[in-house]
């Protein structure tokens, strides 16, 4: 099994939240984070939107984490422009679902970061 942070998961998992794909593509999203190689049940828009979701969540990440090394709290739009550039549209869901799907990291991805540094305060007190 890949091992994938727990942020990514909650990450991605909110963005399918957003979409309103519901179970069905929060089982896909599951599946793509988990079991990369895995081929889907059945093709489906989900299918599409769920790599979608999986591909912007680990790049998201990634992203985040590189800007963190230039500043401690990277402004969300340059998070969500350097995965838009970073991953191309291929045409396979809407531009609305795809900017769904960014925002929805994006923000995740920030709220978790900001739950985790409270945390620590919290910690060091």
């Amino acid at each position: 099994m890949t091992e994938v942070p727990a942020a990514v998961e909650k990450a991605a998992l909110a963005a399918a939240d957003r979409v309103g794909g519901g179970e069905r593509l929060r089982a896909d999203v599951l599946a793509g984070l988990y079991a990369p190689g895995r081929e889907p049940d059945q093709f489906s828009e989900l299918v599409d939107v769920a790599a979608l979701i999986v591909s912007v969540a680990t790049l998201g990440w990634t992203v985040f984490w590189n800007l963190r090394t230039k500043t401690d709290r990277p402004d969300p739009e340059v998070v969500a422009r350097r995965i838009r550039v970073e991953l191309p549209a291929d045409g396979s869901v809407t531009p609305e679902q795809r900017d769904l799907v960014v925002d929805a990291v994006v923000r995740q991805i920030l709220t978790e970061e900001a739950a985790a540094e409270h945390e620590d305060e919290d910690e060091d007190r």
